[in-house]
């Protein structure tokens, strides 16, 4: 069997979930496979023939187990209750070493958490979320895996008929915060309990005998480093609802995701984020917003005040990991802590007056170490800068370790629509060759590649839609 699935979940908490089927939309076919997370996924097993057709629901996959699973969420700040799986069915757990993996297909069909809606995914966005999930994950970010995509016959209706597809992913767990949000406003103390001490187990093995505060301590930690890693590199995630933030860190449901082009830190891309709650620079608040919800609907299960230690230490977690990162990416992890703060400040700062690319300009900062001689932003009007740079740096330039984690290829926009709008037409060849580039960001073969080019004027995409 290639996947030997646990099904765990459905088996641990029936009266949170509802059994389905992937409900068919018409013939499947592949267009593309992550061979690598199969072959890990599989034990190496090859992937069978007809798998489109067990992702399109056509044949039963063996061993499956498709559940919705039912949570809530405050979004945009309101709590709602009525949330779930609405289009997406959690296939089962596969062990993979000595931890499980999550599978589990979007755009499956409705549910009974649809709320009206058809439950389907269109092509767009997930070939969105196929290209952020993977893009982050080479950059070391964590995230969910896009494991297959395939597209249906289905024509879906959202500002207009757009083409159907089903996208599966891996995860490390799709506990999400929402989850005890349901359980905490409709009573279900021991579900809480039992799900909590389940996701810890299965995500934090070691802490499986902690504390609920050591526990809580961990998932703070977690959040707070992935979401310094989006500061870090630029990454808007969008939509920051409870229902959309991972118990176990993991970058998770992609909706109007954007990666900064120029440095722009006012910049909201999310097109019904009017009041701006979920811009570039309010992501490590609402990290924080978010988990004091957590805390507030799992704190049944600890004494008053147990929780608040780990809260209290999530701005200095954020802090800390995102300092470290732009410490790597500006070469200067060896550089006394209070000229790292000024360097990191004087870059930014530099980076937004001059509307300057914020990903090429690394790759600038790079050459000009290489050459002795300021390069791109830095020959224009960062000649102050650049000399408190190099005074700093002296004669230990970190250029490997630089080239090791800034990348010429990320998500841009106006490339991703090249890539949708080819595969709507029947074109796939620019997917996987965005793919291609998307896993190897750091190579220094890209630097002339149609990928690692910054849009044009007329190629900016200003706003995005949550529709999926």
């Amino acid at each position: 069997m290639p996947i030997n699935f646990d099904n765990r979940f459905a088996r641990k908490f029936p009266e949170i979930i509802t059994h389905q089927p992937i409900q068919p939309d018409g013939k499947v076919k592949l267009l593309w496979l992550n061979t690598d997370l199969w072959a890990e996924l599989s034990a190496g097993e090859q992937p069978p023939d007809n798998l489109a057709d067990w992702l399109g629901g056509l044949e039963p996959w063996p061993g499956a187990e498709p559940i919705a699973q039912k949570y809530a969420g405050h979004q945009f700040g309101h709590f709602n209750p009525y949330l779930g799986d609405g289009r997406g069915l959690l296939m089962g757990q596969v062990a993979v070493g000595d931890k499980l993996q999550d599978i589990h297909v979007k755009g499956a069909g409705p549910t009974p958490y649809s709320r009206g809606a058809d439950g389907r995914a269109v092509l767009r966005s997930s070939i969105r979320e196929l290209l952020a999930s993977e893009a982050l994950h080479a950059l070391g970010i964590p995230t969910t895996r896009a494991l297959a995509l395939i597209k249906t016959e289905g024509k879906i209706q959202r500002e207009r008929v757009e083409p159907g597809a089903m996208l599966a992913r891996t995860a490390a767990t799709h506990v999400r915060f929402g989850h005890f949000e349901h359980c905490f406003h409709r009573g279900l103390e021991e579900t809480m309990k039992n799900l909590w001490q389940d996701t810890i187990e299965v995500v934090w093995p070691h802490l499986a005998g902690a504390s609920i505060a050591d526990q809580f301590s961990a998932v703070v930690k977690s959040t707070a480093e992935m979401i310094a890693a989006w500061q870090a590199y630029g990454f808007i995630h969008g939509v920051m609802n409870t229902d959309n933030l991972s118990l176990a860190g993991e970058t998770f449901d992609f909706g109007p995701y954007a990666f900064l082009d120029e440095y722009e830190p006012e910049k909201i891309f999310n097109h019904t984020d009017a009041g701006g709650r979920y811009g570039f620079l309010q992501q490590p608040g609402v990290g924080l917003w978010n988990l004091r919800k957590l805390a507030q609907a799992i704190s049944p299960l600890t004494k008053a005040g147990e929780l608040q230690p780990a809260l209290d230490n999530y701005e200095a977690e954020l802090r800390s990991a995102y300092l470290n990162l732009m410490a790597k990416r500006l070469g200067i992890p060896s550089v006394p802590a209070d000229q790292r703060m000024s360097l990191i400040g004087g870059w930014l700062s530099l980076l937004e007056v001059n509307n300057a690319d914020y990903q090429l300009s690394f790759r600038d900062l790079i050459d000009s170490i290489e050459s002795g001689e300021p390069k791109g932003l830095l020959s224009n009007s960062g000649e102050s800068w650049w000399q408190e740079y190099k005074a700093a740096i002296g004669e230990n330039s970190e250029v490997t370790l630089m080239k090791q984690v800034n990348p010429w290829v990320i998500v841009r926009n106006h490339h991703a629509q090249q890539v949708i709008e080819a595969s709507e037409a029947g074109n796939d060849d620019l997917l996987r060759d965005y793919i291609a580039a998307l896993f190897n960001p750091f190579s220094d073969s890209l630097r002339e590649s149609r990928w690692a080019k910054p849009p044009a004027a007329e190629e900016k995409v200003s706003q995005l839609s949550c529709s999926s």
